[in-house]
């Protein structure tokens, strides 16, 4: 075992540290994509280049919101639509303004999501001290990536697909390029003047989706984050009881084993620490995914009900949903793994070789074990709308739901 060193929740992150490396990019492309800087260190960012961003973000924040009132007032601007585009209406109005509250309130708890972004960085750096597990975290590595990859894909391609939906027809015939029913223009406005306010307002749709989509990315990465801290917590304690493998007398042996416990202690401690900031800074992304899903899947499997049969006209059905299950499985999978791998904790714990301890030690350990058991035990969860456990099993119920939704309504 590695010497151990007290454990603090003030401690010093370092540079050559790959989660401090995979947040510093994730925060760096945070910054890059809403304005807004969830690091906790300078960005590393040109001066020039964090100024004009700064001078920009207030007018994008401004654009964004009358493009998401537009939405809500087409509704009764805009009421000669053909059932498609009715439907569509009511799909992306749900979408965007869940998605936007969503966004509004990650940037609410600004301050509590970058403390979280540091102690997850500063986390890992004092557990590769004590407990290094490189594959460990070369799975968090490689999870947090492949996840990444995957939202941006499903996310892009339901955008885009939309775009070719209302593009190739606006191209090839006589129809306005009405990818969504803004406040104004009216959709068969065929003038150059609403064209072009169309493609604007195409436009400020994908900066929209960048802005929330990133933020995404800071959630759902912190939620993978979590998962491992418990998975390396079980290797630690599982790895105290080779302490009395090694060189030396009894008792210094169970100073040391006594010493590393209590290290562990706190580094549970603030693992749960962690758990609970995420469920205050994502708590409304969870329930907004929630929402979306049920609302969005109902929606696009009423829309399927009337959509011609072809493959321009359901690609985007398709990839919408697909975005949907995909967006809404990346949140309750990694939720779900955060309280299975808690449940591991216990075990480990209890396989941690106190039984290796002798006389008055033997005494202090088992009341520290039998403590630290009793708080392992207990369910660490991640809830939406506060009532609803994130995991799995709620994810296929969920999916069910929406599918039960769309039956009542149809």
């Amino acid at each position: 075992m590695p010497h151990i060193k007290k454990a603090s929740r003030n401690m010093t992150p370092t540079k050559n540290n790959r989660t401090y490396g995979l947040f510093h990019t994730i925060c760096k492309i945070a910054f890059l994509g809403c304005g807004t800087n969830f690091w906790f260190e300078d960005m590393d960012c040109p001066a020039k280049l964090i100024k004009i961003y700064n001078a920009i973000d207030p007018v994008l924040e401004l654009i964004v919101i009358l493009f998401i009132m537009s939405h809500f007032g087409a509704f009764w601007t805009q009421p000669n639509l053909t059932e498609k585009q009715s439907t569509d209406r009511m799909l992306l109005t749900c979408v965007n303004g869940l998605s936007y509250s969503v966004y509004v309130n990650i940037l609410y708890y600004k301050r509590e999501m970058r403390e979280l972004v540091r102690e997850l960085v500063a986390f890992a750096v004092r557990l590769k001290e004590v407990c290094n597990d490189g594959n460990i975290e070369k799975m968090m590595h490689r999870t947090a990536f492949r996840y990444m990859i995957a939202l941006f894909l499903v996310v892009s391609s339901a955008v885009i697909s939309y775009g070719f939906q209302s593009g190739i027809p606006a191209l090839t015939t006589n129809a306005t390029f009405t990818v969504m029913i803004p406040i104004w223009p009216d959709v068969e406005d065929r003038r150059i003047i609403a064209a072009a306010a169309r493609i604007v307002h195409y436009i400020v749709w994908l900066i929209f989706m960048v802005r929330v989509l990133v933020l995404y990315m800071l959630i759902i990465t912190s939620t993978i984050t979590i998962a491992h801290q418990f998975k390396h917590l079980c290797k630690y304690f599982e790895d105290l009881n080779d302490i009395f493998e090694g060189s030396g007398s009894q008792e210094e042996k169970e100073r040391k084993y006594e010493n590393a416990f209590k290290v562990g202690v706190k580094m549970h401690s603030i693992t749960l620490w962690c758990t609970r900031q995420i469920q205050l800074t994502g708590g409304m992304a969870f329930s907004g995914q929630v929402i979306i899903n049920v609302c969005t899947l109902g929606l696009l499997m009423l829309q399927t009900m009337s959509t011609e049969r072809t493959l321009a006209a359901m690609m985007p059905i398709i990839f919408m949903a697909m975005a949907i299950l995909i967006g809404t499985g990346l949140f309750l999978w990694n939720a779900g793994d955060v309280t299975i791998e808690a449940t591991l904790l216990p075990a480990a714990i209890f396989h941690s070789g106190w039984h290796n301890c002798t006389r008055q030690s033997s005494v202090r350990v088992r009341k520290l074990v039998t403590i630290s058991i009793a708080q392992a035990q207990k369910p660490v969860l991640i809830k939406g709308l506060g009532f609803i456990e994130l995991s799995y099993e709620s994810y296929v119920a969920i999916v069910k739901s929406s599918y039960s939704l769309f039956s009542v309504i149809y």
